[in-house]
Parts: C-alpha cells; sequence; structure tokens
C-alpha cells in the first residue's frame, strides 16, 4: 500500500476526526477559558508520558515486527505474546506508583478537589489505554488499515461527546474526568471492533513469553520513553515560565496554539502512524532514500498549503475554533506555522531512525531538541516578549531539521 492510498484512507478518519475535534475544542475553550486550557495541557501532558511508560515503550517495536514478521505464525506468536505480558506488567507497575505519590501528581496537575476517586479511575485508564495501543500497534503493523481507522472514529466521536457533557455539566472537573475516562471507553471500542472483525488469532497474546524477543523490543523502549519525556519536559518547562513571566492567560493561549497545529496536522500524522515505520523497515540505501523523497514530495506542498490558509483565516479560526479570550495567538501563530512546515518533515527524518532503531542518535536528536527549544525561548521571551516563544519554536525546528541531515547524509545527499 502507498502512501498516497494510504493518506486517503486515513483522510476518511481525519476528516470525521477534525469535525468533531473542532466542535469539541469550541465547547471546552468557551466553558473552560485560557486557563482551564492551561490545566488540561498539564493532565494531558501527564496521560502522553504515562501511556508511554506503561507499555514500556515498545510500540513501534510491535509495529516494525508484526510488519516483519506477519507470515510467520511462530514468530508472530512470540512477538504477541511477549509483548501482551510486557504492557500488561509495566501497566500495573505504573498504576501502583500513582496511587503511592498521588498526592504529588495531584499537586502538579493543580487539582484543587478531592481527588482519591480520580486515581483510582486514573489507574484503570492507564492499564486499559496501555491494552488499546498494544491492539492498535498490531492491527498497524499487520497493515489492517479500514479496522485501524474504523475505531478511531467511533472513539473520537464517543470522546468527544462524553467531553461535551462533562464539561457542561462539571466545567473543568467534567474535563478532567472526560480524558481519563476516555481511555477506558476507547478500549471497550477497540475490543467490541475486534470481535467483530477478528483481525487476527486472539490466541496469540497468550503463548509464553520469549525474553529474546523482549530485548528486540527493548531496543524500542528508550526512544519512546525519551520522545514524550523530553517534549513533556520541555513544555512544562517553557509553558511554567511564560505563566511566570506573564499569566495564565499566555500559557493558555500558548496552548491552545499548539491545539490548532495538531488539528490541521492530523492528517499527516495519522498517515506516518501508519505508513513510515512498516515501510521503512523493510527498505534500504537506495529505495529508502527514493521513498523519502517521494513522500517530500507529497507532504511539502500539502503543509504549505495547509498552513497558509490557517494563517489567512486565524481569525476567523480563532473565533470559530476557539474564542476571542485567544486573540493573544496572534502574536505566536506566523511563527509557529513556519516552525510546523520543518516540523512535518523533521518527522519523516525521525522515523527513519525509528525503523532502523537507531536508539543512539534518535535520544540525541530528542535531548537536543528540547534543549535548544529550552535555551532559546527563555532567551528570545525575554528578548522580544511572548511573541519570542514561537520565533524560538521556529529557529529550534531549523536547527533540529539541519543536524537530522547531516546525520542521514550518506542516504540522502550523498551518492
Amino acid at each position: 500500500m502507498n502512501f498516497i492510498r494510504t493518506s486517503l484512507y486515513s483522510g476518511v478518519s481525519t476528516a470525521i476526526s477534525l469535525l468533531v475535534r473542532l466542535i469539541s475544542n469550541k465547547i471546552v475553550a468557551v466553558y473552560l477559558g485560557t486557563s482551564g486550557i492551561f490545566l488540561l495541557g498539564q493532565l494531558k501532558d501527564f496521560l502522553r508520558l504515562s501511556n508511554v511508560i506503561s507499555g514500556f515503550g515498545i510500540e513501534n517495536g510491535i509495529i516494525k515486527y508484526t510488519s516483519e514478521f506477519q507470515k510467520s505464525d511462530e514468530e508472530l506468536r512470540k512477538i504477541l505474546s511477549t509483548s501482551f505480558r510486557t504492557h500488561l506488567f509495566f501497566s500495573l507497575i505504573f498504576c501502583v506508583l500513582i496511587l503511592i505519590f498521588k498526592n504529588t501528581i495531584a499537586e502538579y496537575l493543580l487539582l484543587d478537589f478531592d481527588s482519591k476517586f480520580y486515581f483510582l479511575i486514573l489507574s484503570i485508564s492507564v492499564i486499559s489505554f496501555s491494552i488499546h495501543t498494544l491492539l492498535m500497534s498490531i492491527i498497524n503493523g499487520i497493515k489492517k488499515i479500514k479496522l485501524y481507522v474504523t475505531i478511531n472514529v467511533f472513539s473520537v466521536v464517543i470522546s468527544a461527546i462524553l467531553m461535551i457533557t462533562l464539561v457542561l455539566k462539571y466545567a473543568i472537573i467534567g474535563a478532567l474526568y472526560a480524558l481519563i475516562i476516555n481511555q477506558i471507553i476507547t478500549l471497550l471500542v477497540t475490543l467490541i471492533l475486534f470481535y467483530i472483525y477478528k483481525p487476527f488469532n486472539f490466541s496469540l497474546l497468550f503463548s509464553d513469553f520469549n525474553f529474546k524477543y523482549f530485548k528486540k523490543l527493548s531496543a524500542f523502549s528508550i526512544m519512546a520513553i525519551t520522545g514524550p519525556t523530553c517534549l513533556i519536559i520541555s513544555t512544562f518547562i517553557v509553558r511554567y515560565y511564560i505563566s511566570d513571566k506573564f499569566d495564565t492567560n499566555f500559557a493558555g493561549s500558548w496552548e491552545a496554539m499548539w491545539r490548532i497545529s495538531a488539528i490541521y496536522l492530523l492528517f499527516l500524522i495519522s498517515t506516518f502512524k501508519f505508513y513510515l515505520i512498516p515501510t521503512f523497515s523493510k527498505l534500504n540505501s537506495e529505495n529508502l532514500k527514493n521513498e523519502v523523497f517521494k513522500i517530500w514530495k507529497v507532504v511539502i506542498p500539502i503543509i504549505i498549503v495547509i498552513t497558509a490558509g490557517v494563517y489567512l483565516l486565524r481569525d476567523i479560526i480563532i473565533t470559530v475554533l476557539l474564542s476571542n479570550e485567544f486573540f493573544l495567538i496572534n502574536e505566536i501563530i506566523f511563527f509557529h506555522l513556519l516552525g510546523d512546515i520543518i516540523k512535518i518533515n523533521c518527522w519523516v527524518l525521525g522515523n527513519i531512525l525509528i525503523s532502523k532503531a537507531d536508539t543512539k542518535a534518535f535520544v540525541f536528536f530528542q535531548i537536543e531538541w528540547s534543549v535548544i527549544f529550552v535555551i532559546l525561548s527563555y532567551f528570545l521571551i525575554n528578548a522580544y516578549g511572548f511573541w519570542g516563544v514561537s520565533l524560538a519554536y521556529f529557529i529550534t525546528y531549523i536547527i533540529h531539521f539541519s543536524l537530522l541531515n547531516f546525520h542521514l547524509r550518506k542516504l540522502l545527499w550523498i551518492k
């Protein structure tokens, strides 16, 4: 399945997701405002990190090896059973840690309500999403894209309905509960559709643990954990610095800008997630180089058109998608959009490192991006004010893209 065909399939899911997110984001923005978006950003960062750690960060490894061994039942059994036991073990361990350190986490998340019941639901949520991630990685690896799209569509729609309902009834507390309950609902949707479509033999999950394949999968865990950890830590530092330097309105507006990015990048991200790692895993040298340039020929014009449209329609987007309270986005949107153009091309190169299990290089580039972004944000915010954070974002991605190209120069640029 080529990149364009995969894009068309994922486009169906993306179109529905975009519409649903536009509606839910609007309601959340109107009812919670910039301070509410700020708090949700904190919780989303925590959930993103917990979901990676609870699965030991082997998602991309599962995709790679199920793609490679899908025609070998014996090897596939070893991969799937080892992956299942790994996800279950680490999610249980992480849940225990959540319950032990719930007070510290509540302080980090700025929860100002009785949160004992909340953390019980959060623990169940983490286990649920870990199993969901495992199942989605498997069907990604065996390229069951129609099922993948169907699960995403149902999950997004149901999650949005729950978010809207709880926000309207309970405001910020409802939104905080909705985020974790949605992860449980997502697993239920996945299991129901798996029961209907039966994409693979479930008995493969319940074989013995294989240490050899655990070592293979573990090579991906460092990469998977490093990426979100670096992103979360750096955005956490910058978000709090903006809040401290200005106030939560500025920090909330910056968080909302990331939400806008996530919405218009959704189409490409969905395609990347399903296509790049399984495809790059099977290619080497000249074939891999040709595939990268074919993808760039499609991606670059698309992202330029999208970001140009977003910039020209920025006032309408802010008003329709969020509310007039988020007018501060106008100060940072230009350079953030430019940064996103570079960012999407960095992701293509980053997936080469993941697919080839080049752990050292991947970890270096994640740390490099985070350190440069935090340092530049500090100096440029002090020098230019709030819009300095978007300038830092843009310059960071220029440096990041240049270094990735230098590292991959033998593959991409030297004949």
